[in-house]
C-alpha cells in the first residue's frame, strides 16, 4: 500500500528564470539527439544538462556526462538558479492539452513514495520488463547528484475521485506557482503545504495498490541506489532520503489518460513478398483493402473492441486485419494469463510477426513508431518493409496484467503527455 509524504522540492528560482520553459525538458529516455542537442541551446540552465548530458570523445573516470551533471547541479544551487523550499509539500501538476478534438486535463500531485526494500514500503506494481543498460546509466548519475530529477509517474484507483477534487478545490482558490506552454501543453503546478489536506490525502493513498505508468528503470534504480546507500558509512540523513521516490500520482480515470499506440515496422522480412503475406493471413485474418492511411485508421479505431490490425505493405496498400478466431491465438501463446493473450501487442508479436510471418522479433529488426504518417513515409523510403498499426492499451489493462504479476511486451503503452523534468526535482 502507498507510504506517501511531502518534500521540500528543490525548484528553479523565477527570479533568476524568467522563461521558464526555456530549461524544461521531457522525460530523459524520449529525448532523441536533435531535442537534446536543441536543449542545450535553449538555455544554459536547462535541465538536459543534468538529465542527459552530451558525452565527449575524452570522457574518462574524472570527467564524464555524470561528473558534469553534478558540477552543474551544484554550481546552479550554489548560484541561487536552483532553491529548495522552505518547507514540506505536495506539488499538484496539471496538463491541459487537446487530443482528436477534445480539451483534456490531467491533474495529479508530486510527492515522495516510500521504496518497498522488503521492510513494508509501498507495494508498486509494474508492467513492463527493465534492461540493464539504462538502469546502469541512470544508478551512475544518481551516485553523482544524490537527487531524483524527475518524477516517475503512476496511477492510482479512486473512484470516487476523492483526491483529484480535494486537489481542484485547492487550486480554485489558490494561484499557481508555475504556468508554462511545452509542446502545445499547458503545465502548471501550485505548491499544496496544508498540512490537513496533506494528511488527508496520506490516509486515502495508505489504502492503495500503485501502478507504474512510466518509470520503471528509475523506480528500480532508485531501490538499487537506496540499497547500495543502506550499506555505507553515511549520514542517517541521507540513509532515510534515500528510502523514498519522487513520483507523479495520477487517478487511473480513461477521462483523463492518453495512451498512444506505438506502431510497429519491420527492416527485414526475409525471402516474403506481398502476396505471399497476405496468403499467410488470410489463413488466421479476414484482410480488408483500404482507400488510404486516413481510411484505414478511422476503420481501426471504429473496431477498437476487436482484435484488429492495420496493415501497410507500401505501394498506398493498406488493409485491416481481424482475427478469425480468438482460438488459435491460444493455441500458440502459452504460459500467460487469458489477459496477456488478449493485448493487442501480444497477439502482433507472438502470433503475427513469429508465428504466421516467420519474422525475427527483436530490436534490431522492428522499429516503433507514434505517428502513422510518419510510419507510411518511414515505408515508403524503403527504410522498412511492411507497418502494423494498433488501438492504444487502455488503462484498465494495465492494471490488470500489473495485478496479475505479469510484464506486457516491450513498447506496449506510451502515456501522453509525459511529465516535464525541471519542476521540482528531490535533492538527498
Amino acid at each position: 500500500m502507498a507510504q506517501i509524504g511531502p518534500f521540500k522540492a528543490v525548484r528553479y528560482n523565477l527570479n533568476a528564470i524568467l522563461d521558464l520553459s526555456s530549461v524544461v525538458a521531457p522525460p530523459y529516455d524520449v529525448i532523441p539527439k536533435a531535442m537534446q542537442e536543441s536543449l542545450y541551446r535553449a538555455h544554459p540552465y536547462n535541465i538536459v544538462r543534468l538529465i542527459l548530458g552530451k558525452i565527449k570523445k575524452d570522457d574518462d573516470p574524472k570527467n564524464n556526462r555524470y561528473i558534469r551533471a553534478k558540477k552543474f547541479f551544484d554550481l546552479w544551487l550554489k548560484r541561487g538558479v536552483l532553491q529548495q523550499d522552505r518547507s514540506g509539500s505536495l506539488y499538484i501538476y496539471s496538463q491541459k492539452y487537446a487530443y482528436k478534438n477534445k480539451d483534456i486535463e490531467r491533474i495529479g500531485f508530486i510527492g515522495l513514495m516510500g521504496l518497498d526494500l522488503g521492510k513494508g514500503g509501498t507495494k508498486v506494481l509494474p508492467h513492463e520488463n527493465t534492461l540493464l543498460a539504462p538502469k546502469l546509466d541512470r544508478l551512475r548519475l544518481m551516485r553523482e547528484v544524490r537527487a531524483i530529477l524527475s518524477p516517475i509517474f503512476v496511477l492510482y484507483d479512486d473512484k470516487k475521485h476523492k483526491v483529484i477534487n480535494m486537489l481542484k478545490n485547492f487550486c480554485s482558490k489558490e494561484k499557481a506557482i508555475l504556468d508554462i506552454d511545452f509542446e502545445n501543453v499547458r503545465h502548471r503546478v501550485w505548491r499544496l503545504d496544508k498540512a490537513d489536506i496533506i494528511k488527508r490525502i496520506e490516509s486515502f493513498m495508505g489504502k492503495k495498490n500503485i501502478f507504474i505508468a512510466d518509470g520503471h528503470h528509475r523506480y528500480e534504480v532508485a531501490r538499487m541506489y537506496s540499497q547500495e546507500i543502506q550499506n555505507k558509512n553515511l549520514t542517517q540523513e541521507l540513509k532515510d532520503n534515500s528510502r523514498y521516490i519522487m513520483v507523479y500520482f495520477v487517478e487511473s480515470d480513461e477521462k483523463i489518460l492518453t495512451i498512444l499506440p506505438a506502431h510497429r515496422l519491420v527492416k527485414n522480412m526475409g525471402a516474403l513478398k506481398k502476396a505471399a503475406i497476405l496468403e499467410k493471413l488470410s489463413e488466421f485474418f479476414l484482410t480488408e483493402k483500404m482507400p488510404s492511411l486516413k481510411g484505414m485508421m478511422t476503420r481501426l479505431h471504429s473496431l477498437s473492441g476487436s482484435h484488429v490490425f492495420g496493415m501497410y505493405l507500401g505501394g498506398r496498400d493498406f488493409y485491416i486485419l481481424r482475427l478469425k478466431d480468438i482460438k488459435e491465438v491460444d493455441k500458440v501463446i502459452k504460459g500467460k494469463s487469458k489477459d496477456w493473450r488478449r493485448l493487442g501487442v501480444s497477439i502482433l508479436h507472438l502470433f503475427i510477426l513469429q508465428h504466421a510471418l516467420g519474422i525475427r522479433d527483436e530490436d534490431d529488426n522492428i522499429e516503433f513508431v507514434k505517428d502513422e504518417k510518419d510510419v507510411v513515409k518511414l515505408v515508403n523510403n524503403g527504410k522498412f518493409k511492411i507497418a502494423f498499426l494498433l488501438n492504444p492499451t487502455k488503462a484498465w489493462q494495465v492494471e490488470r496484467i500489473a495485478k496479475l504479476g505479469e510484464r506486457m511486451p516491450r513498447k506496449a503503452t506510451y502515456f501522453y503527455p509525459k511529465p516535464l523534468s525541471g519542476l521540482v526535482i528531490n535533492k538527498h
